[in-house]
């Protein structure tokens, strides 16, 4: 098995062990860093098993085949995400090269916290995501408009995420200009980039393309609660 099959699970049991809650069948990222959690196999035992992870939370879970959950969760939100692998190597042209990139700090989570919501409706960022990665941005006239950053990390891999471009600021490279420095990040330090993208975001698909990114497996998203809050494992009934 590829270890980009099961991306979260290789993560929580490798790179980024140390970082992870962890039952018998089950682990999960710090919520406050990512919602990202992972199963050691889709099978009930193990998704009771995250249910003693999360209490009231929310995780996300990929799948490489379409899942079917259990009794007794609810799905908040499903997606399908193409999990794209950098190739190939492409230059910048003049005008996305001449972009200032700056790098993040806490600081600067207010203004990502405003600009992921500008660009994902209904969702949060999570507070302490750079934990996981560095993250880079770019200003315009001192307001951030555009960020992206590093969260998983498995051996000789390294993954991008959270790319964002403020609306109304589209078209101008920013994109295009912090994915390819984050790729150098992780080239320089002897690793491969890769990353997820909704498969109907045409847009962004054709961005990652063009810096030689390829399709390499579907993913099925889907972020879940329990729905019976009675019915968690060690929740005495009353």
């Amino acid at each position: 098995m590829h270890p980009l099959d099961t991306p979260v699970w290789t993560a929580l049991t490798t790179k980024q062990a140390t970082l992870a809650h962890s039952s018998a069948l089950a682990r999960r990222f710090p919520p406050e860093m990512t919602l990202l959690g992972a199963l050691a196999a889709n099978t009930a035992m193990a998704f009771e098993s995250l249910a003693q992870l999360i209490q009231k939370d929310s995780v996300t879970l990929y799948f490489s085949t379409a899942p079917k959950m259990p009794a007794g969760w609810e799905i908040m939100r499903a997606v399908e995400l193409h999990q794209m692998v950098q190739e190939t190597e492409a230059a910048l042209s003049g005008r996305e090269a001449a972009h200032t990139i700056v790098e993040l700090t806490p600081a600067d989570v207010p203004e990502m916290s405003e600009l992921y919501a500008a660009t994902r409706p209904g969702r949060g960022l999570c507070p302490r995501i750079q934990k996981l990665g560095t993250f880079l941005g770019i200003r315009d006239n001192g307001k951030l408009v555009a960020m992206g950053g590093l969260r998983l990390h498995i051996g000789g891999f390294r993954e991008i995420t959270t790319v964002a471009t403020l609306p109304g600021h589209e078209g101008r490279g920013y994109a295009t200009a912090l994915v390819h420095a984050l790729v150098q990040r992780i080239r320089d330090r002897g690793e491969r980039p890769f990353l997820t993208v909704r498969t109907n975001n045409d847009r962004a698909i054709a961005i990652y393309r063009r810096l030689g990114f390829r399709e390499r497996t579907l993913l099925y998203s889907q972020t879940i609660r329990r729905a019976y809050q009675q019915n968690w494992p060690g929740k005495s009934a009353r």
